[in-house]
């Protein structure tokens, strides 16, 4: 966590900026001083965020969706008949048993979903941004999505070390 008389200190085009989460933040804050050109930030983590910085360097707002860990928890909690399952990469669509249809489900899901959050902030937007991702399963998933996107498991700690030195002066 951040310390109360730390600021972070990026700008943000939120109507309620205390509303987001300090990791959401601490990401953009972190490619804008890394990188300095717009970005979208992917993070693997409990939810899967998408959070965008515009070209002048300021937080624009993002996207929410639930995490991958959060979905697979989900089917097996509603539904008794699907067992927790470990999520790893699958070559085919169509699975063959209830492990591999849910491996798949989840698998292919979250690569249509980020594909097309992706293309709809893009669109939205209309100009060049650079794509990051973080977060443990960030591996996963970002090489079938694009070639073009830099992973960077250490944005968030990163960006609370950038957010901590920026607000110390």
């Amino acid at each position: 966590m951040i310390a109360e008389d730390i600021k972070v200190n990026f700008p943000t085009e939120l109507e309620v900026p205390s509303e987001i989460g300090t990791d959401r933040i601490v990401n953009a804050l972190c490619a804008w001083r890394l990188y300095n050109k717009p970005a979208v930030i992917i993070d693997f983590g409990t939810a899967t965020t998408f959070d965008v910085v515009g070209q002048r360097g300021v937080y624009l707002g993002g996207v929410i969706a639930p995490g991958v860990n959060l979905s697979i928890n989900a089917l097996h909690s509603a539904a008794a008949r699907l067992p927790r399952i470990a999520i790893t990469k699958q070559e085919e669509v169509i699975g063959k048993n209830t492990v591999s249809a849910m491996s798949s489900g989840i698998y292919w899901g979250y690569i249509g979903l980020i594909k097309n959050i992706l293309h709809k902030i893009k669109s939205e937007l209309n100009y060049k941004m650079l794509v990051l991702a973080t977060g443990g399963l960030s591996d996963l998933f970002i090489n079938e999505v694009s070639e073009d996107i830099i992973v960077n498991k250490d944005l968030t700690i990163t960006g609370l070390f950038i957010a901590y030195e920026e607000g110390k002066y």
